[in-house]
């Protein structure tokens, strides 16, 4: 599946399971071709033999025959009796002969039987004198004593037999009706130390290829001789070319002959090496298989486009449970646990489904448990925040009012008492997490009036809030812890000036608080942000400590973080004798 990877699971499936249904067609198609084929091949060459089994007993008696004629020629005492007288009696000169003689050898070479419709009967005696079966009007056979194939002759034994084979008819009379014919030559004497005499025995071409026809009309079937030429076929124009020599292809003998292959079968019969070779075009033998492998494979089209649509459907339908399945799980991934996949049923993926969806019950559920504990925790933590104000601190403010009472009959006395009872009322109120931040900033005033009565050296707060931000809600004593480190840490509980102020900006509320004390180095800015990033541990170096107070950054910042999550976001300024600045990053609108 690694070939596929930008595919579904379900493409995938449906794409094997095509790939499943097609394949076995396809090779079982290629094999059935392959396999019918071949026998077809085996019975097209089955079919030549017995074709040619049955031209050899023609062609047999036709070859039979001439032979025949040589010898009833040769070994007629009669008939050589009559060619010697008549040869005695024959003047060179004036190219005269005896009746009688000539009529005596006419006789004999008419009554002479002979197998086939046409048979051509020729003697030629030496010094120009040749007897016929045939009519030789107007016609002179002396250009055969010239002829290249009766000269070499004259240099063999006597009594051979030579097969010229095809050649063009000598006969005049015949020549338009048969212009080929097939003819054999035997040599012998009328006399001892004599020039040789020839008998020659031709058949029309016509009668072979006759043969072809009536018992192989389907075939390409020829007489060929020693070297393959072509002795006789039907196409006349093929008579003297040569067939190439056959080669094995698997198991058929194939000829590529004029740019057509062709099933070569041979069939060798018992005169002078010559043969019949039987074509067959191979195209005639598979163009049957041809066009029932086309219609196969129609047919097999027909059956996958409605096999691979049922498939399809079927598949779509077995598939669609995983499917919705898969969407479920990326909308829950993208963070939605409200949606459900929906699937019933009693089959594993059934199962599969509702098992997923009690999953996500299960997880909504514990979502909805850890909100609730995140909440409990919130209050929980601002309750032990509102139980953190040193006691102290109380004691020593209320010693400082009786000291002033005492001391004094002046008017700020009733304010600083106010302060007082609005400060702790505050901290006792419990009912409400968040107040809008005109409310707590007026608390951080009640919060400096106190700590400015306590000491001698007056701290001036300065107070600039956009009017747009006013009533917006941020978690109880958020700004009093901020204001009390810098008070203690920054000024060193000495004279100097803090200030508060805030701007809404992209849906954000920023809040700033600054002071002008001492500031800090870059490596205790440091340690404040690695405090940030991990808890204060029992053990832990007194100098992170003290920069921050039980109600310090630390405190706050963990709160912030717990209520608003990657919404909030705290920055912290500072340089050596330039103070702190404190800036807030809080969500609008919230809760």
């Amino acid at each position: 599946m690694k070939l596929l990877p930008t595919m579904s699971w379900r493409q995938k499936l449906i794409n094997t399971s095509l790939l499943c249904l097609v394949l076995p067609s396809i090779i079982t198609l290629a094999l059935t071709g392959f396999q019918a084929k071949n026998e077809f091949k085996k019975k097209a060459i089955l079919k030549s033999e017995q074709s040619l089994e049955v031209a050899d007993l023609y062609i047999s008696n036709i070859l039979n025959d001439m032979v025949t004629a040589l010898n009833a020629i040769q070994y007629d005492s009669e008939m050589i009796t009559y060619l010697r007288t008549a040869w005695s009696k024959y003047d060179q000169q004036s190219k005269k002969i005896e009746f009688f003689s000539f009529k005596q050898i006419s006789e004999k070479l008419d009554n002479l039987t002979t197998f086939g419709e046409k048979t051509y009967v020729t003697i030629l005696l030496p010094g120009g004198l040749y007897f016929t079966n045939y009519s030789t009007y107007k016609s002179d056979l002396t250009y055969l004593y010239d002829e290249p194939w009766l000269k070499k002759m004259s240099e063999d034994p006597i009594n051979r037999t030579h097969w010229l084979g095809s050649q063009k008819n000598y006969v005049l009379t015949d020549a338009n009706k048969y212009t080929k014919i097939i003819s054999i030559v035997r040599t012998f004497k009328l006399f001892a130390n004599r020039p040789n005499a020839y008998v020659i025995v031709s058949k029309p071409e016509e009668q072979f290829h006759q043969i072809f026809n009536k018992y192989a009309p389907d075939q390409i079937m020829m007489l060929e001789d020693s070297e393959g030429k072509i002795l006789s076929q039907s196409d006349e124009s093929l008579i003297g070319q040569t067939i190439p020599p056959s080669y094995v292809k698997g198991k058929d003998t194939i000829v590529q002959w004029n740019g057509t292959e062709y099933i070569s079968v041979d069939h060798s019969l018992r005169f002078a090496g010559w043969s019949m070779q039987s074509l067959t075009a191979s195209k005639d033998v598979t163009g049957n298989i041809g066009n029932f492998i086309n219609y196969t494979f129609i047919l097999q089209i027909l059956f996958f486009l409605v096999f691979s649509i049922v498939m399809f459907y079927l598949l779509r339908q077995l598939t669609y449970p995983i499917t919705r399945l898969s969407r479920t799980a990326r909308k829950v991934e993208a963070g939605n646990l409200d949606v459900r996949s929906k699937i019933e049923g009693q089959d594993d993926i059934g199962q599969l489904g509702l098992s997923f969806d009690r999953m996500l019950d299960r997880i909504k559920e514990m979502v909805l448990q850890i909100e609730w504990e995140q909440n409990r925790k919130r209050i929980a933590e601002l309750e032990l925040l509102q139980a953190q104000i040193n006691p102290h601190f109380l004691f020593n403010t209320l010693n400082s009012v009786r000291l002033q009472v005492m001391m004094k009959g002046e008017t700020d006395i009733a304010r600083t008492i106010e302060s007082l009872s609005t400060l702790l009322r505050m901290t006792i109120n419990r009912n409400n997490e968040f107040l809008p931040l005109h409310e707590e900033v007026s608390t951080v005033e009640h919060y400096m009036k106190l700590m400015n009565f306590r000491h001698l050296d007056e701290v001036r707060l300065e107070i600039n809030l956009a009017s747009d931000t006013l009533l917006e809600t941020i978690p109880r004593f958020t700004l009093q812890p901020l204001i009390e480190n810098a008070y203690i840490h920054g000024l060193s509980q000495k004279s100097g000036e803090i200030s508060i102020s805030s701007r809404k900006q992209g849906g954000s509320l920023y809040i700033t608080v600054q002071d002008n004390g001492k500031g800090m180095t870059e490596e205790e800015l440091s340690s404040i942000w690695n405090v940030f990033k991990e808890k204060i541990e029992v053990g832990s170096p007194q100098h992170l400590r003290e920069h921050i107070s039980g109600i310090g950054l630390r405190n706050v910042n963990e709160r912030l973080k717990i209520i608003y999550g990657s919404k909030y976001e705290m920055n912290l300024e500072s340089l050596p004798g330039k103070g702190v600045t404190i800036t807030m990053k809080l969500p609008c609108h919230f809760p």
